[in-house]
């Protein structure tokens, strides 16, 4: 079904749907520090949360996401934090479906538009 992100109240929910596979934590660079021991994260099979992040960070993780085939969905916090608990589709696949957004240009220093 998909790939998607969303960022609530200062957490980056990266989540997926369908047969996708979630993305490997070893895809952002030790860098960013999101999924560190310094870090409040936590995954499930279909979700994947990191706590508090900062601008910076979610700039670059946008970055990640988008190169990987990821989505930008807004989501309620309920929404995604119960589809991580029971991981039940039917929580986030409606609005997967009827919000597919256009992506806005990102510029990565140095390069083109992606």
């Amino acid at each position: 079904m998909g790939k998607y992100f969303a960022v609530e109240h200062g957490n980056l929910y990266i989540f997926t749907t369908g047969p996708d596979v979630m993305l490997s934590l070893g895809s952002f660079p030790v860098e960013l520090g999101l999924f560190g021991a310094d870090t409040a994260w936590r995954v499930s099979p279909r979700v994947a949360v990191v706590e508090d992040v900062l601008q910076r960070q979610l700039e670059s993780a946008q970055i990640v996401l988008r190169l990987h085939g990821y989505e930008k969905l807004p989501l309620q916090v309920e929404a995604l934090e119960a589809y991580f608990v029971d991981g039940l589709e039917l929580r986030v696949v409606e609005k997967a479906a009827g919000w597919q957004t256009p992506l806005t240009p990102i510029t990565v220093k140095g390069g083109e538009e992606d």
